[in-house]
């Protein structure tokens, strides 16, 4: 009876293991040309690959390239080794080829749109770094680099630094507006009563 028990658990834990498998999302890769450099994140953390290429991610709106091409409209929020680090971003990585990313999720308070980069050092081999933008709401993920067919794998470092992009701050409606928006609603209101009786 024992041995159907420790059979129905393992039995029971494969399922698991086989039903959270399914319910990840699928794979965006960077780059899609297997013989370069290539990064891949689940697109349950990320809409897309907005850019990959050589260079430094700097941060810099004149330097970085990201920011001075198809991100032009997106600004540096907060690099992971440099300071101020308002929102903690921060990354792990479980030698050089896999890892975790987060910030703290009061970001989504103050910005709709984001987007997050991964600066490898690949010994100048293509591509260095990569830029995938983030499904809302999301704050922390995994992230997965392949080095290219065409690369010797024994160049590079590992991740240098992480990027948090932002563009799109998250406007409040100042307290004066919000007044305005009431008294005119009390004018309607009173305005169709008036209508009524009259």
């Amino acid at each position: 009876m024992k041995m159907h028990h420790k059979v129905t658990a393992i039995g029971g834990l494969a399922a698991g293991l086989l039903l959270s498998g399914s319910a990840l999302g699928a794979p965006i890769q960077c780059s899609p040309d297997d013989t370069l450099n290539h990064m891949i994140m689940d697109d349950s953390q990320a809409a897309a690959c907005l850019d990959s290429g050589v260079g430094n991610l700097t941060g810099n709106a004149t330097n970085d390239p990201f920011l001075t091409g198809v991100g032009s409209d997106y600004e540096l929020i907060e690099k992971s080794d440099e300071a101020p680090n308002p929102y903690n971003l921060t990354y792990s990585q479980d030698g050089s080829y896999y890892g975790t990313w987060s910030f703290d999720s009061d970001f989504w308070n103050d910005y709709s749109d984001a987007a997050i980069g991964f600066k490898f050092g690949t010994g100048n081999t293509p591509d260095e770094w990569f830029v995938f933008s983030l499904q809302a709401l999301v704050s922390s993920g995994e992230w997965a680099f392949f080095f290219g067919s065409s690369v010797d794998k024994e160049t590079g470092g590992g991740l240098s630094h992480v990027n948090l992009y932002a563009k799109e701050p998250v406007t409040v409606a100042e307290p004066g507006t919000i007044a305005l928006l009431g008294l005119g609603l009390v004018g309607l209101g009173l305005a169709r009563r008036k209508r009524k009786a009259g």
